[in-house]
């Protein structure tokens, strides 16, 4: 009978509460935070050892897909399984944020389940101790003070600590005076705040991780951008109106900004300047000027049949083409040209063009040939009636053949890109230049005839039956948009972060215990900071002129 009613109490099934009270004790535990801490910890190494998807991408799987087979050499056939696993996304994978989650839950119980204890012994401290605390505590000093006025020791004591705002409680027991002081009482709810700071950082980083967005887009003058690349509830249109970038004499930027116009359900709901500090703000987005980019250009086909456009697009030149700057002068040194050329034909390693120089009417071919040894170019000119006249020489050297002096001055960058859709085959590269008069040109190398086509400002040129449109240079604008309801949690945490310091380590807490019998007094603390109690005391004991009695054990070392 005993034996079943053992083996009964041993199967009894354990209750939700203390289960509860087991799971509420394994979180407060200064052992599981250290343990997530180093989790997270090492998650965080993880994240930087490994290559992480940009996020950009991360919403697009065939992006993703191109990503992971370019890093399949790194990491072979375990590529596909440590992206399953979050390894390549680790700040963004559901087990970093489930133990973020965790954590915060921890922090949060652990200063709950040690702030009644806190809070206790802030507004109920205990104000009298035993006689053996006075004998024994570290923080203790034992003095004697004459009587002025007639005014005991005890009330002057009180009347100073009070004065130095310290709360000061008495008792008296029979012939013996307590005096218990208590000052900055609040400041040792700077743990408290401390520890709540650090929930809200978690919370807000959740938060930020779950509900924040952030895109980043580069934007052309004179276009419309969506926010979202989808369908999307708080879709919304960014029109740049102007992208304006400033430059000191240096090349160096001094200022970016841009004007912006906010569209959503087809209507205005924000305009106005932003800057990289000074954002648009709108429903709870942020329009953050992240960039700047000033070679771009409007470029417009139309099919001259029906007048319709058929393309129309800013292009950001991204590439630079070598462009020659040339210097022809005459017998006499009159110069002729002084020019950027624009090469049209590639031979080989030689890029040039055919040109006429001005006052002569020869034509000429002009190209630049790279010096693979020094890392330099050499003019190449060639003339098709006058060998004399055609010649290969390094730049900077000037060179007389024909009766004229030809220089190669330098070899400069030019905007350029290659793109599909300008011509009806193949590919085409579009370079942006400017006459010496300094207004701007487009040339564009591709299936024209076997010519190059090249197009002024505001000047419509057929070819076949397509009419071509250089509109003019744009600028580009690089905006970021931000959703951060995070972002909140993070200043007031920044905030009881700061003030939790501050109370900790600039207004200590300190608390004195007096007891005064016959004419000598102990005073004594538990002040953790030693020093604090020596100053006070030194203050205390010059204010009152009172003589320090050595312990007895002291006393006795001396003899």
């Amino acid at each position: 009978m005993a034996q079943a009613e053992s083996a009964q109490h041993a199967s009894r099934p354990v209750r939700s509460a203390e289960l509860l009270v087991v799971l509420w004790r394994l979180l407060a535990s200064a052992q599981f935070a250290i343990t997530v801490i180093l989790f997270l910890a090492v998650a965080g190494f993880l994240a930087v050892v490994l290559p992480q998807i940009p996020p950009a991408i991360q919403g697009s799987p065939a992006a993703v897909d191109t990503w992971l087979e370019s890093h399949r050499a790194n990491f072979g056939f375990m590529t596909e399984p440590m992206h399953r696993a979050g390894l390549f996304t680790v700040v963004r994978s559901w087990w970093f944020i489930a133990v973020l989650g965790i954590t915060a839950v921890a922090i949060g119980i652990y200063v709950i389940d040690r702030f009644l204890d806190i809070w206790r012994n802030v507004t109920k401290p205990r104000e009298q101790l035993p006689d053996s605390f006075f004998e024994r505590a570290a923080n203790r000093v034992a003095f004697v003070a004459p009587d002025v006025d007639a005014a005991p020791i005890e009330q002057r004591l009180e009347a100073l600590l009070s004065a130095r705002r310290y709360k000061v409680r008495r008792a008296v027991e029979g012939e013996t005076t307590y005096l218990f002081a208590d000052r900055f009482a609040w400041a040792q709810l700077g743990t408290f705040a401390s520890h709540l700071a650090l929930v809200l950082f978690l919370v807000g980083g959740l938060v930020s991780q779950l509900g924040g967005f952030t895109s980043a887009m580069l934007i052309a003058e004179g276009t419309t951008s969506p926010v979202f690349a989808v369908s999307h509830p708080d879709q919304m249109q960014i029109e740049v109106i102007d992208a304006v970038g400033l430059f000191s004499e240096g090349g160096t930027p001094t200022d970016y900004r841009t004007e912006l116009v906010i569209y959503q359900g087809g209507e205005e709901v924000a305009r106005g300047f932003t800057t990289v500090n000074d954002p648009i703000s709108y429903n709870g987005y942020r329009f953050h000027q992240s960039g700047y980019f000033g070679e771009g250009v409007a470029l417009r086909i139309s099919d001259v049949e029906t007048g319709n456009t058929t393309y129309s697009e800013v292009l950001a030149l991204s590439e630079l083409s070598p462009g020659p700057h040339i210097v022809v002068r005459d017998g006499a040194g009159v110069v002729l040209l002084d020019d950027v050329i624009v090469p049209t034909d590639f031979i080989e390693e030689a890029n040039g063009t055919l040109i006429t120089v001005p006052g002569t009417g020869r034509d000429f071919w002009v190209g630049i040939l790279p010096n693979v040894t020094d890392e330099t170019w050499s003019l190449a000119v060639f003339e098709r009636d006058d060998n004399e006249a055609s010649f290969i020489v390094p730049m900077g050297e000037p060179h007389e053949a024909g009766g004229l002096e030809w220089t190669l001055e330098a070899v400069n960058g030019l905007p350029s890109i290659v793109s599909d859709g300008i011509t009806d085959e193949g590919r085409a590269l579009t370079v942006l230049s400017e006459t010496p008069e300094g207004e701007p040109y487009l040339t564009i190398v591709g299936d024209f005839g076997g010519q190059a086509l090249t197009l002024l400002t505001g000047e419509p040129a057929t070819v076949g039956d397509r009419e071509y449109l250089f509109e003019g240079p744009r600028e580009f604008a690089g905006i970021e948009v931000r959703k951060d309801p995070g972002v909140k949690f993070i200043w007031i945490a920044s905030g009881l972060l700061l003030a939790g310091l501050l109370a900790t380590f600039y207004v200590p807490r300190l608390r004195l215990w007096a007891r005064i019998r016959g004419g000598e007094a102990v005073l004594a603390s538990v002040a953790e900071r030693r020093g604090v109690f020596q100053s006070e005391v030194k203050h205390l004991l010059a204010a009152l002129d009172a003589a320090r009695i050595e312990p007895e054990e002291v006393t006795k070392e001396s003899d």
